[in-house]
């Protein structure tokens, strides 16, 4: 971390970031658009969004990172569109909060991924928030109910999104701290979308031909859980590790399953009740985790 951590932003960002990626769900499971559609379609206007915004003195300052880290920011793309594509696709085979559960398991492909090509290494605090959070996803999972749409290629195309997830988070912890995060999601999104737009296209999934309600509705998945989600969870990789933004992000699975049961109906139990509140403790124990290391690092005064 950097020696100014800036806590005051960290405190608004966050939430409000984890508030915006966990309405996705909801509103992908209104939008009638097929899976690589709608991910194609959310990175599509995200990037046209940020052109829009400031693509100019973007460019001008890529101009001399290219060759550095601006590099890994197609790989990175590649990365958020595999987890785009088969997560969207899960939602269409299997329910919202399965889905959403097993796509939150990318910290631990997180924590993973950071010890072997990072060498970072993750603290026991971490794994030990990590574990309650995983405690607490199959706590929800286990509580559907008989007969909610549930299949193994939906669950397996949810962890391939959470590998996937894992990946981008990884290489924005990499580069973010030497970029711009402007620059960073700028041109991660637009290779994603390029990426999604080739498999749409490949695949034969329609790119035009709907309907206004569900282009207003593609609308807001890019704006809403795309550029201020997904982008302030960008922001703090350069502050936090790539494994702790991914358990902070396993607060969506909470959010998600609230807002399915208040906007779709889905309802709520017990169990998912007692999961959400064991997820929130692990994410406390994986904040704590890195606050101490933070702490270890300082010099004495």
């Amino acid at each position: 971390m950097e020696a100014r951590f800036p806590a005051a932003r960290m405190a608004i960002f966050l939430p409000v970031g984890l508030l915006a990626v966990s309405i996705a769900s909801i509103l992908i499971r209104w939008c009638e658009a097929p899976a690589l559609s709608i991910a194609a379609y959310r990175l599509v206007i995200a990037s046209l969004t940020l052109v829009l915004l400031g693509g100019r003195q973007a460019l001008a300052r890529l101009t001399g990172i290219w060759e550095g880290p601006a590099r890994w920011t197609v790989l990175s793309g590649f990365f958020l569109a595999i987890h785009f594509a088969a997560w969207i696709r899960s939602l269409e085979l299997t329910s919202v909060a399965i889905s959403v559960v097993l796509v939150s398991t990318a910290p631990f492909f997180a924590a993973l991924g950071a010890r072997l090509f990072l060498h970072a290494r993750p603290s026991r605090l971490l794994w030990l928030g990590l574990s309650i959070a995983f405690v607490g996803l199959v706590m929800i999972a286990r509580s559907e109910a008989p007969g909610t749409a549930n299949s193994l290629a939906g669950n397996l195309l949810a962890v391939t999104g959470a590998a996937g997830g894992a990946g981008y988070m990884l290489i924005g912890r990499y580069i973010r701290p030497n970029m711009v995060n402007f620059d960073y999601i700028l041109l991660t999104y637009s290779s994603a979308a390029v990426f999604l737009v080739a498999a749409a296209m490949l695949s034969g999934a329609p790119l035009w031909g709907f309907s206004g309600s569900t282009y207003l509705l593609l609308l807001a998945i890019a704006w809403v859980p795309q550029l201020i989600g997904h982008s302030s969870f960008n922001w703090a990789l350069k502050y936090l590790s790539a494994p702790l933004v991914a358990t902070i992000m396993l607060g969506e699975p909470v959010m998600a399953s609230l807002l399915a049961y208040v906007l779709l109906g889905e309802r709520l139990t017990a169990a998912q009740i007692s999961g959400s509140l064991l997820i929130l403790i692990g994410v406390g124990f994986a904040i704590w985790s890195e606050t101490k290391q933070t702490e270890r690092k300082q010099p004495a005064t």
